[in-house]
């Protein structure tokens, strides 16, 4: 059977597949288009199903922003090559929309939602794995919302809300939500620029501040100092060390003279409103958290 160079070009388009497999399909199916979907999507996730063992260590993270909302995606690929490929920002970015739209808070959520044309969006992930030839895989997914206030966001990369390193940001208040806005995205660019551990004190590991608490303690007792000054000393490197890794004690990125705290209770002017910084979520592509 002699098959139409265009339905060949359709099948292409719609699976993204080589012109052999799919003048192939189509004369397995008698030039039926739809019969030959199906037979390529299963070609498709056996390809993909080989590569499953591979480590996929490079990718994108996509952002997604509402009003009250937000969702971070991370989309991961072997090569900074693939990860620059259309169609793989194309499915990244497309991810990112689909956990937005239906309110996903895991990846098990976004691997079961439904990708219109292909069936869930795992189903759309092996099928781009068979198309660019890499294995790709779903790694992440950080949701936010803020009940009463706004949820801001930055991605760091050279493609909008696309790149490798990307955070959320929920305030909370009744002020001017554009003003908002502009205040939550400069923290969220501290956040990547600077990468903390806690939103407070009280959020941070306490197990881990024990542990650095101990060190400083024995560093410090190797001094001779007497006991009060000791307790200064030990005092204040835990304030440095706090200042580092606390989000609200951190130095400003944008003016290293005040604290995210500071830049927090300065910026109630121009919203005209009490603010609060309620939470925050970072995704560094390829971290472990």
């Amino acid at each position: 059977m002699k098959m139409n160079p265009d339905d060949i070009r359709e099948l292409r388009d719609r699976t993204g597949l080589g012109l052999s497999d799919c003048k192939k399909a189509l004369e397995e199916c008698n030039g039926d288009i739809k019969k030959a979907i199906d037979k390529l999507r299963v070609i498709g996730l056996a390809k993909a199903d080989k590569k499953c063992d591979r480590i996929a260590s490079d990718g994108l993270i996509a952002m997604r922003l509402a009003e009250n909302c937000g969702v971070l995606v991370e989309l991961n690929c072997e090569t900074d090559f693939v990860a620059r490929n259309e169609k793989f920002i194309e499915l990244v970015s497309n991810l990112a929309t689909i956990a937005y739209q239906e309110r996903c808070t895991s990846v098990d959520e976004l691997k079961n939602a439904k990708y219109e044309g292909i069936g869930t969006v795992q189903e759309a992930i092996m099928n781009g794995t068979s198309i660019l030839g890499e294995k790709l895989e779903l790694s992440k997914l950080c949701y936010l919302e803020a009940k009463d206030g706004i949820v801001a966001g930055y991605v760091h990369g050279d493609v909008h809300d696309l790149g490798k390193t990307g955070a959320l940001v929920a305030l909370q208040s009744s002020g001017d939500k554009s003003k908002l806005q502009e205040v939550g995205k400069q923290i969220a660019m501290h956040i990547v620029a600077m990468k903390p551990e806690a939103l407070s004190i009280d959020d941070l590991d306490q197990a881990k501040l024990n542990s650095e608490r101990s060190v400083v303690e024995e560093q410090v007792k190797r001094l001779n100092k007497p006991e009060e000054v000791t307790k200064k000393i030990v005092d204040g490197r835990m304030a440095k060390y706090c200042e580092e890794v606390i989000l609200l004690e951190q130095r400003f990125i944008k003016d290293d003279k005040i604290k995210i705290s500071d830049f927090i209770k300065l910026s109630e002017t121009s919203v005209n409103s009490p603010v609060k910084l309620s939470n925050y979520k970072l995704l560094v592509l390829g971290s472990k958290n």
